[in-house]
């Protein structure tokens, strides 16, 4: 009994190694990929601050149409659910001339084990799509986009190479991308579309959800008061105020409306909503990120637009299919709810 029992402790002390040392080498796997940089440009991040002053033109209706793309989680561009993405982002733009396109976030996926994985490429494979049409387009990052293999810094380095992609930063302020295009009816300025950084994990990739941060905030504040006409701000995840426009809105007409986790999901955000629940030229807020929901509500003076996901490599519960999300907006309605048209087109 004595010879069994020591033979029992003696497989569990091996048991108990191997799985530390696969734990060991799991993390280091993990934690090499999270900082380092695999993606070859030419072009420095830092360009970003030196961006020109963006503007768009209506057409002679006052009309600007921006079509959001989310949540695609390419793996490479290459396998089957990543060409069947892009031959539907392509169809989708060719029935549909748009002023602007919007990546919102999660081009690519995160911190995954898939032997087949190759940013770069998805990136380039996205990016030459989004060239083809000559129509200016830009990135905001997501949560699972600078996890491994690159930075957000890193990627938008790369997509700097491309001659009509946009972006831009402010210096000291948190996040990777903040700017404003100022769009123009007749040559006068009528509308802001604002652009915000809604970060990643803390700590990278096992974190918790990062928020939007004061030295943002204040800047968005800033630049709506100073240009002063209605804005419209895209950013990739939400806040708990969606979750109050989907419990109290007045839903869009046609617009889907779904719930499978909570809007409120990231509560440090709630200092964004404190801050700008009285700011009335701010109309449109709109996101991506949870897979599973879609809100599109008019509540407290705008509309809280929430996308599910563009990508059949993205997860998806049963009953969502791939979209992205084309939105109209009439620079000359002045009442909130009047001003955008909302419309989802299948990928």
């Amino acid at each position: 009994m004595l010879v069994l029992k020591n033979k029992s402790v003696k497989i569990i002390l091996i048991v108990l190694l191997l799985v530390a040392l696969c734990g060991c080498a799991f993390g280091a796997y993990v934690g090499g990929r999270a900082w380092t940089n695999r993606l070859d440009y030419e072009h420095d991040y830092d360009e970003v601050y030196s961006h020109p002053d963006y503007s768009l033109e209506t057409n002679d209706e006052g009309l600007l149409k921006v079509l959001k793309i989310n949540d695609t989680h390419f793996i490479n561009g290459e396998i089957e659910s990543d060409k069947r993405t892009l031959d539907g982002l392509k169809k989708a733009l060719d029935s549909t001339p748009v002023d602007l396109i919007v990546m919102a976030g999660d081009l690519v996926e995160g911190c995954n084990f898939n032997v087949r994985y190759d940013k770069e490429n998805a990136i380039r494979k996205f990016s030459e799509l989004m060239e083809s049409y000559d129509t200016p387009w830009t990135f905001i990052p997501g949560n699972n986009d600078g996890e491994i293999d690159g930075s957000n810094r890193d990627v938008i380095a790369l997509m700097l190479s491309y001659e009509h992609f946009i972006t831009g930063n402010v210096r000291d302020i948190y996040g990777d991308t903040q700017f404003y295009i100022d769009v123009t009816y007749n040559g006068e300025k009528a509308h802001t579309l604002a652009f915000m950084d809604t970060g990643m994990r803390k700590p990278k990739i096992t974190g918790s959800y990062d928020h939007l941060r004061e030295s943002q905030i204040d800047n968005l504040k800033e630049e709506i008061n100073k240009r002063g006409v209605k804005t419209s701000l895209f950013i990739h995840m939400q806040t708990p105020a969606f979750g109050t426009a989907y419990e109290l809105g007045e839903d869009y007409e046609n617009m889907p409306k779904r719930l499978s986790s909570s809007y409120k999901s990231i509560p440090k955000n709630a200092l964004f909503d404190e801050e700008l629940q009285n700011e009335k030229l701010l109309t449109l807020i709109s996101c991506g990120h949870q897979h599973g929901n879609d809100v599109c509500s008019f509540y407290g003076g705008r509309y809280y637009q929430l996308s599910s996901p563009s990508g059949y490599t993205a997860w998806m519960p049963k009953d969502v299919s791939p979209t992205v999300t084309l939105t109209t907006i009439n620079v000359l309605e002045e009442n909130p709810k009047l001003i955008y048209h909302f419309e989802k087109i299948d990928v």
